[in-house]
């Protein structure tokens, strides 16, 4: 079987991006961009938001490609701020928002991204918490032109996957580089679970992506609408689409 050379060379440019955090990459895999804007809603108790998240998005998407990747965008942010504001509590700042209830369920691996230093992490409910956190720094990072500028590449991905991101090391600055198969673009709600899961490695949460997961859990969960799974449906029917 031939090696698929093309999500290598993206990888590349994007190690070099997190790397040297800096717009001037040397191009590994050259592309046209089109830079797109997409509303940041503010959830209570969360200031200093941009109002939009902006990425350059790869030019061989088709508009209807596009509008479909906004809207999935669209839902991460929507996820995020539904977190938010559940916990936010009328300001107590203690809810236990959907999210968190069904990861604390299911999540019990991998629970701390990359970069943290504290202490341990013990379930599911927190490691919402924390990730729901860091989506707020990267979002801020982003909208506010503090992180290198995120692309969207079009790519080749192997198997049913999706959405593929790098694992990031560092909590600041970080951008919301990630490659999307542009022949797989379809349904919302599979688009959504694979562009949450490609955003949680940019928040510094590794794979593997099965079962008990956090990175994994997470996204499935988003993809059940928090609901409980099904005896019937097996986990790797969500998980096929993440890389």
């Amino acid at each position: 079987m031939p090696i698929n050379i093309q999500p290598i060379l993206i990888s590349m440019e994007l190690i070099l991006q997190d790397v040297l955090k800096t717009n001037f990459v040397p191009p590994r895999y050259p592309t046209a961009f089109k830079e797109i804007a997409i509303p940041v809603p503010t959830p209570p108790g969360i200031t200093n938001l941009p109002a939009f998240i902006y990425f350059d998005l790869d030019n061989q998407f088709t508009l209807t490609q596009e509008q479909d990747i906004k809207d999935a965008i669209s839902l991460v942010l929507f996820n995020w701020f539904h977190h938010l504001s559940q916990k936010w509590n009328d300001g107590a700042n203690n809810g236990i928002s959907d999210l968190a209830a069904c990861n604390k369920v299911y999540a019990i691996r991998n629970l701390q991204p990359a970069w943290y230093i504290g202490p341990r992490i013990p379930n599911g409910l927190v490691a919402t918490n924390v990730a729901m956190d860091q989506f707020t720094r990267l979002i801020r990072d982003n909208g506010l032109r503090l992180a290198p500028k995120a692309k969207i590449f079009a790519g080749s991905l192997d198997n049913d996957s999706l959405a593929l991101a790098l694992t990031a090391l560092n909590r600041t600055k970080v951008p919301l580089s990630f490659i999307v198969d542009l022949s797989k673009i379809s349904n919302i709600g599979i688009n959504t679970g694979s562009i949450m899961h490609a955003w949680l490695h940019r928040a510094g949460f590794y794979a593997p992506n099965t079962t008990s997961y956090f990175i994994t859990e997470c996204s499935m969960c988003v993809m059940r609408d928090y609901e409980l799974k099904n005896l019937f449906l097996p986990d790797s029917a969500f998980y096929r689409f993440f890389s």
